[in-house]
């Protein structure tokens, strides 16, 4: 995970006091959910999921089963599926683009042990506030999400975008991160982002829900 731990621990200590008040309040809820509806209501008509199937994969309940129902609307805003955006009170935007497996490799990549899925979480953030964000602030993870599953960084120069350096006022950058997970972990992927910058940390909103995202690899 990438990780700004000891400047978190140093502005979590200075500003505990004045936060500790938003807990359970609003003030920590860190955004909304925008969800890719529009692009499934307009896609081909398929044959739906069964949502009683106890073999249905995590994402593709997400996907297909949890706007059904009595609880439709009732989704946590940080409960998202691949597709969908989530956006901060202060105008940034995240959307998980993509969750797909590598099968091109440059000389010096790093490829997974035999076993192990290689996949790669690509991702779009749009600065939608009025000054540059530094992108060293934000922080993501990788997990297994079918019966959890720790999973392992790969380095991969191939196709891929590493989040850093500065993202300008109205911009927008896509990035990427690779992984591994062992196959015996399924293929279901929960991806979360996690902000880290000072302003973020003092204002209260980093005690809300960290936005993560449910897929399966593609």
């Amino acid at each position: 995970m990438h990780t700004r731990a000891t400047a978190v621990a140093a502005v979590v200590a200075a500003v505990l006091t004045a936060t500790l008040s938003a807990c359970g309040s609003d003030e920590s809820k860190q955004g909304t959910a925008e969800r890719a509806t529009a692009a499934a209501e307009s896609a081909p008509a398929s044959s739906p999921p069964d949502c009683g199937d106890g073999d249905l994969s995590q994402a593709d309940w997400m996907e297909d089963c949890a706007d059904d129902g009595p609880e439709k609307g009732d989704r946590p805003e940080t409960e998202l599926a691949v597709g969908d955006t989530f956006a901060y009170t202060d105008g940034l935007k995240v959307k998980v683009d993509s969750i797909t497996t590598i099968t091109e490799w440059g000389e010096y990549d790093t490829e997974p042990e035999a076993g192990q899925t290689p996949f790669r979480v690509t991702w779009t953030l749009t600065n939608g506030t009025k000054k540059p964000y530094d992108l060293d602030e934000f922080g993501y993870q990788a997990q297994g999400a079918t019966t959890g599953g720790e999973t392992e960084s790969l380095y991969v120069e191939l196709g891929s975008k590493q989040m850093t350096g500065r993202l300008a006022a109205g911009r927008s950058g896509t990035f990427t991160s690779e992984y591994s997970l062992a196959k015996t972990d399924g293929k279901d992927v929960l991806f979360t982002m996690t902000r880290m910058d000072e302003q973020w940390l003092e204002d209260g909103s980093f005690l809300g829900e960290d936005p993560h995202w449910t897929g399966t690899i593609k």
